[in-house]
């Protein structure tokens, strides 16, 4: 959202020639206070704006300076296209825009590189939805969504828990199908699921943000924490049929998939969290197209599923499992 903000904040710029502190918050629904820190990042940036003080001053970009993205590499203009989120702007309450806004920026680029921007926009989409499931819903995330603009602090319990906490709300951020919330809680930056977020209240009282605080800084190092502290379970299996496919749907870490054999077996390679993980995807994956390879313990415990459920399903029939 920043990065659309910046770049909203220098079009409007190009357009009036120069714009006070207040007018661009009033735009853009934020703080004069957030528009001071979006021009210090911009300048950062190295793109030339400077206020002038009095009665008829504000902030302007230098009269030499022409945002035409004359540089934009193919990489750049790859990331431009798919970044494109509909189900994030649904999420968040706003309207799709669809293609509009890519093509509008588009037509005001330099033409060497809106023609690499067309090119990949005609080659690459992303489609971040799963495949079979609805939609998931989260209440909370429309009164955590106006605190985080405010920057007004909430509270809200949190999972199974009847006490309620008093957060400064940093952030949100959509990972997959899934909204989590940046929060500081006293000192501590601490990170919450929204869909296990309950009786939210915004208040009237607001924060002070931290000033050196970037929300895609802080995910990304909090996102490599979380991840080497997971158990991990290397699963090793024989594969054919429908399994194969079935490997594809597999919510894996990691994963590796051969090509087949004469006879069709395809070896695969998966990292899942745990045996308890390793064993439902076993059982998603199906009978005799799976043979478990490694570790041993999770084969013996296939081993003996198998011969429970034949001999459930035996007794039902009326007739004796097989040894």
């Amino acid at each position: 959202m920043r990065a659309e903000r910046l770049l909203q904040i220098v079009l409007l710029l190009q357009s009036r020639g120069q714009a006070t502190a207040g007018a661009l918050a009033r735009d853009l629904d934020v703080s004069t206070r957030t528009i001071q820190r979006d021009m210090e990042a911009l300048s950062g940036a190295g793109i030339p704006v400077y206020s002038t003080r009095g009665g008829g001053g504000g902030w302007s970009l230098v009269d030499s300076y022409r945002n035409r993205l004359t540089s934009l590499t193919t990489t750049e203009a790859l990331s431009l296209v798919v970044g494109q989120t509909g189900g994030v702007m649904a999420d968040l309450g706003l309207d799709d825009p669809g293609e509009g806004p890519i093509l509008k920026l588009l037509a005001a680029v330099a033409p060497t590189a809106r023609d690499r921007a067309e090119h990949a926009r005609q080659r690459v989409h992303v489609d971040r939805s799963p495949w079979g499931e609805a939609a998931s819903s989260d209440p909370a995330l429309p009164s955590l969504q106006q605190a985080v603009f405010a920057d007004h602090l909430v509270r809200l319990r949190y999972g199974t828990s009847r006490s309620t906490v008093v957060l400064a709300p940093l952030g949100l951020v959509c990972k997959g199908t899934n909204w989590y919330l940046v929060a500081l809680r006293g000192t501590d930056y601490r990170t919450y699921r929204v869909a296990r977020v309950h009786d939210v209240t915004v208040t009237d009282q607001a924060f002070e943000r931290p000033a050196d605080f970037d929300l895609a800084s802080h995910w990304r190092e909090t996102s490599v924490r979380y991840a080497s502290a997971f158990p991990r379970t290397v699963v090793r299996l024989r594969l054919r049929g429908d399994a194969v496919q079935r490997a594809w749907w597999v919510q894996a870490r990691e994963r590796t998939i051969g090509e087949p054999d004469p006879d069709g077996w395809v070896d695969v390679e998966l990292v899942l969290e745990d045996e308890d993980h390793a064993l439902g995807v076993i059982r998603l994956l199906g009978g005799d197209d799976v043979i478990v390879v490694s570790p041993d313990g999770l084969r013996d415990q296939a081993v003996r599923i198998a011969r429970a459920f034949a001999e459930a399903n035996a007794i039902h029939a009326g007739r004796r499992a097989p040894p």
